[in-house]
């Protein structure tokens, strides 16, 4: 299992790194030795191979894995690649198809991960005319909220946000403090990710708790 899941992550890290070269966002591209991606592929893809069941693991290791090419890219260049967003709708589809997922989740989480922030993107347009998010992190919420629910998507937005907070705070106490300092919300949201659904899988009575009325 070991070798199917080193092979797994170092294959899909490599071809995540071939796309992010072939879109090459505003002349972005990443070096051959660089292995950072394959690096946190093969990780994630151990971990998911050894504790979850193989068709749970499979397209879950390629949804993250996507998430990790997205964060890259976002970081670099403040843009979300379009065919990586479509990579984890694959895998969110399959997901459905593999009844790993309830389609009635996906769409609560749908509700949570995109529509509450486009709203709240809305109104704050409307009282300061400025764009505080991009459309491309609307559709990362879309493809996390489908992936996670609506429980699990609600605890990802928090600790995104505050973790985007901090980093905002940390970065403004060596730089200089600028009110419109824009900070890519990809990476935060991956860490939020997987933060969270690992914490739902090592403690699932708590998040059993918190879905009781």
């Amino acid at each position: 299992m070991i070798a199917y899941s080193i092979t797994f992550g170092l294959i899909f890290g490599f071809f995540s790194k071939k796309i992010i070269n072939w879109i090459k966002i505003e002349d972005f591209i990443l070096s051959n030795k660089n292995f950072i991606i394959e690096g946190l592929s093969v990780s994630i893809s151990l971990w998911s191979f050894y504790n979850l069941e193989l068709i749970v693991a499979i397209p879950f290791s390629l949804f993250i894995i996507s998430l990790f090419a997205i964060s890259y890219v976002d970081f670099k260049t403040f843009q979300i690649p379009l065919i990586f967003i479509i990579i984890c709708l694959f895998s969110v589809t399959a997901n459905i198809l593999l009844k790993n997922i309830y389609l009635s989740a996906a769409f609560f989480g749908i509700f949570i991960g995109a529509f509450i922030p486009l709203f709240i993107l809305g109104i704050m347009w409307f009282i300061t005319k400025r764009q505080g998010m991009g459309f491309g992190d609307i559709q990362l919420g879309f493809v996390i909220g489908a992936m996670l629910g609506p429980m699990r998507m609600a605890i990802t937005l928090f600790f995104a946000s505050l973790l985007s907070l901090l980093a905002w705070v940390a970065v403004s106490i060596f730089k200089g403090f600028k009110r419109d300092r824009a900070m890519p919300m990809a990476p935060f949201y991956t860490v939020a990710t997987i933060f969270v659904y690992m914490g739902s899988f090592y403690y699932p009575d708590f998040f059993y708790l918190l879905t009781m009325q």
